[in-house]
């Protein structure tokens, strides 16, 4: 699902759902996010999921996220500290 920012470029929301290795999994965190966004009438595009640990530099599916992303897109994360 998409809609249109203020330059009218599509505007995919992209969700990055990570759970340490002490969490019971990242989708946790995935209807959080859906029911936020659903309160302005919008859907998340796309969920890149992934049990690592935040110490781990083996994060394929936030390299994936990071190729998949273009300009105007929306990133929303449970958390800051998931993108560390």
């Amino acid at each position: 699902d998409y809609t249109q920012n203020e330059t009218d470029l599509p505007m995919f929301i992209r969700a990055y759902l990570r759970a340490s290795t002490d969490d019971q999994d990242a989708s946790r965190a995935r209807d959080y996010l859906e029911t936020f966004v659903s309160g302005y009438g919008k859907a998340i595009a796309s969920c890149y999921m992934e049990n690592a640990s935040g110490s781990h530099a083996d994060r394929p599916e936030l390299i994936r996220l990071l190729k998949d992303a273009r300009r105007g897109d929306v990133l929303l994360v449970e958390s800051i500290d998931r993108l560390s």
